[in-house]
């Protein structure tokens, strides 16, 4: 077994847990266009998905069986996929990206999935599944999008 000086490990675990941040989560798949964080927020609604919108504290409740880096990730990362107005049709204060006022409380404001959401996004025949982090449920590794997210979207 070779020796390290601590400092080289600390360098080298950095790196590694840098690395897999930025290529794993801050940066969006291009099979999809979509983070984690975000399409499990969007698996989520899809579970949810009855017609009617839904408090986001309760979607961002069942998205944490799939993301277990707590609720206020998830509501800030529904808030901008709900400001962008493409996957997630709001009701109530979301806020303003222009501005910089903030969204409503979770309990206060309410979302579901637009009809272009629900048409280009899923297709579960052909979804590849993964155990969720706990092995209870099954997440989704990439949704079949068939509209180019990535350039929609942006980051």
């Amino acid at each position: 077994m070779e020796i390290k000086p601590i400092d080289d490990l600390y360098g080298d675990w950095f790196l590694d847990y840098a690395s897999y941040v930025i290529l794993e989560r801050a940066v969006p798949s291009l099979n999809d266009g979509l983070k984690p964080v975000q399409r499990r927020i969007v698996h989520s609604m899809h579970e949810l998905e009855d017609g009617r919108f839904n408090k986001v504290a309760n979607v961002v409740g069942n998205t944490m069986k799939y993301h277990p880096h707590g609720d206020a990730s998830i509501g800030d990362a529904m808030v901008q996929l709900g400001q962008k107005e493409l996957l997630i049709e709001t009701q109530g204060n979301w806020g303003n990206i222009l501005t910089g006022d903030n969204s409503a409380a979770p309990r206060y404001i309410e979302a579901r999935l637009s009809k272009f959401a629900l048409d280009v996004v899923f297709s579960p025949k052909v979804t590849q599944w993964a155990a969720s982090y706990d092995g209870r449920n099954k997440e989704p590794v990439t949704l079949p999008v068939k509209f180019p997210l990535v350039l929609a979207q942006g980051v």
